[in-house]
């Protein structure tokens, strides 16, 4: 019953929407905005009060990316000064202009919409850098202990447990804003542009190429005073780190997985009504039903994983007694349609 109002509900909010052009148009800006922002601050909180620590003789974590390039660049300038640079301030204002050719190169080969809210992500997230390096919010996380006086309780301090958190929000942040149609900037671009031509996961893209710019951090924290020794453990936690943001991103992100359907019928003209409601086709098979011996309608279809559902659900509208077998697939070679972002 609840489930029916809802729909009914939302079926009501899509015409009132269709018929009013520009609200719709409003609204479909504004969440995109809202979703820019929300991303920024998970990945700034992750930047600040995980990968960069509150002294600066604690353990760096290299994120790889656009702000691993912009660490790389805050520590050449460091060992030219020889002196620490405070709140981020390098890595903020690196940040944004490293992204500045990259959002070019989204504007002319992915799309307009992705590349202005992957600029206010960028912005945004430059901003919040700033702000939690600069409040003392990132020192606080940093310093937390779970029982007050006990510093032995304070595991945010540990490389391991800031290594997982970190990974954790640029994964999710990342994994949310392609979700979206939009990107956290940076190498996200690249690997997003590739992962479509591909039309394939786009983790392990973003893997390869921070491969490189974590090696490269870690032979320069070797040269910079340090041990041989403390470059491999910087690039050693690196590696996790980017492991685990590319597992994540390519467990939430759906949009270029893709799943093999077999539907089993006795509906023959359920292939004609399924492809008119998905842009996708198909290839039908006339079977036998081995128990009952009734004449089956089989057909095999390739569909995004978010379309899956829609799927089932019309195809159960027409067949209360369809069967539906759903096999995930490693990819597709051929014609596969994903619609394009806008």
């Amino acid at each position: 019953m609840i489930k029916k109002k809802a729909l009914r509900l939302r079926k009501q909010i899509d015409n009132f929407l269709f018929d009013h052009y520009i609200i719709k148009t409003i609204l479909h800006y504004f969440s995109g905005f809202m979703v820019a922002a929300f991303c920024a601050v998970i990945f700034a909180f992750g930047f600040s009060c995980f990968t960069t620590p509150a002294n600066p003789d604690g353990f760096i974590l290299a994120t790889g990316g656009v702000s691993g390039i912009s660490q790389i660049i805050s520590l050449a300038i460091e060992m030219v000064i020889g002196r620490h640079i405070e709140n981020n301030i390098v890595q903020s204002i690196g940040y944004s202009v490293l992204n500045i050719p990259l959002l070019v190169f989204s504007f002319f080969k992915i799309s307009k919409r992705f590349t202005i809210f992957t600029l206010v992500n960028v912005i945004l997230s430059s901003v919040f850098i700033s702000v939690f390096s600069s409040t003392g919010i990132a020192q606080h996380v940093a310093q937390f202990e779970f029982i007050p006086g006990d510093a032995s309780t304070a595991p945010l301090n540990s490389t391991i447990v800031r290594v997982l958190f970190a990974s954790i929000c640029t994964g999710i942040s990342s994994a949310i804003a392609y979700a979206s149609g939009i990107s956290c900037g940076g190498i996200d671009i690249v690997a997003y542009y590739f992962g479509a031509r591909k039309s394939t996961a786009v983790g392990r893209y973003g893997v390869i190429i921070n491969a490189f710019i974590v090696i490269t951090y870690g032979i320069l924290k070797a040269v910079d005073g340090n041990s041989f020794a403390y470059g491999i453990y910087s690039v050693f936690f690196s590696i996790i780190y980017l492991m685990v943001v590319g597992l994540i991103i390519d467990t939430i992100n759906l949009r270029n997985k893709k799943i093999e359907m077999q539907i089993i019928t006795s509906k023959e003209h359920m292939p004609e009504i399924i492809i008119a409601n998905f842009p996708h086709s198909a290839t039908v098979i006339k079977g036998r039903g081995a128990y009952s011996g009734t004449e089956k309608t089989m057909f095999f279809m390739v569909v995004s994983s978010s379309e899956v559902k829609k799927v089932v659900d019309v195809a159960k509208k027409i067949d209360e007694h369809v069967f539906i077998t759903a096999t995930p697939l490693k990819q597709v070679y051929g014609n596969f349609f994903i619609k394009p972002l806008e």
